[in-house]
Parts: structure tokens; C-alpha cells; sequence
């Protein structure tokens, strides 16, 4: 990439990481819940920057969001924010390929993986029933 494409996007994910610090909170029958506008980016930097750089940018924003919010899950958000990334810049392999339907289903299936592995993880000591988990994995 370009210094001053790399710039850009510095400067662009110190801004979503401080709106992501101060975005509300959302308490749902007494589980706290926290929308992630960073996946929205990753999303943006997959699409239209590629594989590696998503993956990237993935690992370094889940890290800082690991440090920042919940450090009792360490290293949750680095994984599943890398992993995510991955899946996202593959998007920009098969652009041509793929109908427009089909990337939305897919960004939908994404995000719905992102947030069902790390409620899974944090929610694994709380006994839940299988209904609200899956309503709270769907507000997110």
C-alpha cells in the first residue's frame, strides 16, 4: 500500500476506535451489550482493499479493542476480528463472480458468525436459554 493510503487509514481507525469507545450502551435483561462499529469498518477495508490488509487491520482493531473494553477476554477479539477480516477481503477476489445478493447474504452470514463466536465465548459461564441467546446475537 501507499504511505499515504496507509495514512488515511491510521487516522480513519483512530476515529472509529474512539467512536466505538464512547457508542452507548445496550442492556438487555440484565446482559450488557455493545454495538461494534469496527466490524463496519473492517468490512469497508475487506471490500476494498483485500485479504491481507483486512486481516491485518482485523488483528490490530480486535487487539485494541481487547486492551481497551474487556480484558478478562484477551485475545478473543484479535482472533475473531482476524478471522473475520479474512473472510471479508476474499469478497474482493470473487467480486465479479458473485452477485450483488449473494455478497449481502454472505456479509450477513459473516457478521452473524462474528457475533455468535464471541457471544458463545463470553456467555459460556452464564446459563442462558437458546432462544435469547440467538436474540441477542441477532440485535448485535
Amino acid at each position: 500500500m501507499k504511505y499515504s493510503l496507509l495514512v488515511n487509514i491510521f487516522f480513519l481507525s483512530i476515529n472509529i476506535i474512539v467512536i466505538q469507545i464512547f457508542i452507548p450502551v445496550i442492556n438487555i435483561e440484565g446482559l450488557i451489550l455493545i454495538p461494534d462499529i469496527l466490524i463496519i469498518f473492517l468490512l469497508y477495508i475487506g471490500y476494498y482493499y483485500g485479504r491481507f490488509e483486512a486481516t491485518i487491520i482485523g488483528f490490530l482493531l480486535g487487539l485494541t479493542q481487547d486492551l481497551v473494553t474487556q480484558f478478562e477476554l484477551i485475545g478473543v477479539m484479535s482472533f475473531i476480528k482476524s478471522l473475520i477480516g479474512y473472510c471479508f477481503g476474499t469478497m474482493t477476489i470473487y467480486y465479479s463472480i458473485w452477485s450483488r445478493e449473494f455478497r449481502m447474504l454472505y456479509i450477513f452470514i459473516i457478521f452473524f458468525l462474528h457475533f455468535y463466536l464471541y457471544q458463545f465465548i463470553r456467555l459460556n459461564d452464564i446459563s442462558i436459554s437458546s432462544i435469547l441467546f440467538i436474540k441477542i446475537v441477532f440485535i448485535q
